[in-house]
């Protein structure tokens, strides 16, 4: 059963929120470690590990299709993915797709996971705006989408908000080598969110016929991260060198203290639950969900996300966790507004659709006064309509909050205003923070 639209929307705000705080937090659990008997847990890609296996829990929202628009589910759609048997011959072609987008969402998040070691949850959530910025300009290139006057007016208050927020978070470090710590936070936060638009460029070009419902591909993402995560990645992060005793990161001290340290399973349990109700809250404003609703809730997240760092700085911890209010905060929050309008404005033509949309459908609603007169209506239209919502459920699935999205601001991609599915999301992606 799925949660009312309204308590859905709180959902997503309030789970989004916890999921950007502890993905911050978990740096500042500290335990005992294979070299010390008390030492923080600073292990960005144990973090990648952990959201791909808070993604693989999706499957237990996977449900069986019911039939729509009269048509009877198909079979690899009716066998749920924890049969084993839901995916035949033709389909496992289609699904090892889902390993080239899920390439770029590991490399995504490793970055922004790294780049959250040396900035704020707040700056890092913000400069994830660049994922809009950089996904226009590769789906030109690759997609051959063209932008229209708001698309770049939409792009220019963006690069102008990154490089205002970044530039702020910089400033405000007085020390010279926190300086550098700052830039090379913010550069590889920024590398983040190339890999980001990547992933969501790819989804669209090879996803979009992929008969499968959001969430199970969800699943499959979550499921093909961590194989990727512990055959590749840890080994590879093991036999580099590193600040992490000589490694890039060692996978088997970030075990031992996850088995070991009771603070950071229980943060990383706790960012896998919420990972699961924001997917579940996802699910109930799959229908519905427009532009302007994305920018709201968005914003809305980030704020909390700035709030309750200040509040857990200064109320809390007493300095010990969060972010302080500093001269340069003001121009964060010059930077992040506009952000947010760059954002409203590189819509603008799908909010104004949504807009004429809903203003249609009110129109087509029979008047009560009109009793003398029976209304009749185009009912191609209505099935046309239909249609949409199935091709949106079964076919692209951009539009549906669901995975890591979690931890990811949303983003409209450029496609043609009208057609199914024209909304695109990022879904799989770390933190927000």
């Amino acid at each position: 059963m799925k949660p009312s639209k309204e308590l859905s929307i709180v959902g997503l705000l309030v789970f989004g929120t916890a999921c950007s705080i502890l993905a911050k937090l978990i740096y500042y659990a500290s335990g005992p470690g294979l070299y010390s008997e008390n030492q923080a847990f600073e292990k960005p890609w144990f973090q990648v590990f952990t959201m791909f296996v808070g993604m693989s829990i999706c499957i237990v929202l996977d449900k069986t299709p019911k039939s729509r628009a009269g048509v009877e589910a198909t079979d690899d759609e009716k066998k749920s993915l924890t049969t084993g048997k839901g995916v035949s011959s033709t389909t496992w072609s289609q699904v090892n797709l889902i390993i080239v987008p899920t390439a770029f969402d590991l490399l995504a998040t490793g970055c922004g996971t790294t780049g959250l070691l040396y900035t704020t949850v707040s700056v890092y959530q913000m400069l994830r705006g660049a994922q809009l910025i950089f996904t226009a300009l590769l789906s030109i290139i690759f997609l051959k989408k063209r932008l229209d006057i708001y698309n770049w007016c939409g792009i220019a208050l963006s690069v102008s908000g990154i490089i205002v927020v970044g530039g702020a978070n910089i400033l405000a470090e007085s020390n010279p080598a926190g300086q550098k710590q700052q830039i090379f936070g913010v550069v590889i936060i920024v590398v983040g969110q190339v890999m980001q638009a990547s992933q969501v460029v790819c989804e669209e070009f090879l996803l979009q016929d992929l008969k499968m419902s959001s969430v199970r591909i969800v699943a499959w993402e979550g499921l093909f991260g961590v194989l990727m995560t512990v055959l590749l990645v840890m080994p590879a992060a093991y036999f580099m060198g590193g600040p992490d005793h000589g490694h890039l990161e060692d996978s088997l001290d970030s075990f031992y203290m996850f088995f070991h340290t009771w603070k950071v399973a229980a943060i990383v349990f706790a960012d896998m639950i919420m990972m699961l109700f924001y997917n579940i809250c996802g699910m109930g404003v799959t229908d519905g969900f427009s532009a302007v609703h994305r920018v709201i809730i968005e914003t809305l997240r980030t704020l909390c996300v700035w709030i309750l760092d200040l509040f857990f700085f200064y109320v809390v911890t007493n300095g010990g966790f969060g972010e302080r209010w500093t001269s340069y905060s003001w121009y964060q929050a010059f930077g992040f507004v506009l952000l947010v309008a760059g954002t409203l404005t590189y819509n603008y033509r799908q909010i104004v659709f949504e807009k004429k949309h809903e203003i249609g459908e009110e129109l087509k609603r029979p008047s009560v006064e009109s009793t003398t007169k029976p209304m009749t209506f185009d009912e191609s239209v209505g099935e046309e309509d239909e249609e949409e919502e199935v091709e949106e459920h079964v076919g692209s699935y951009y539009g549906q909050p669901f995975g890591s999205a979690a931890h990811s601001p949303f983003i409209a991609v450029v496609r043609d205003v009208g057609s199914p599915g024209y909304f695109s999301s990022s879904h799989g992606r770390r933190p927000a923070p």
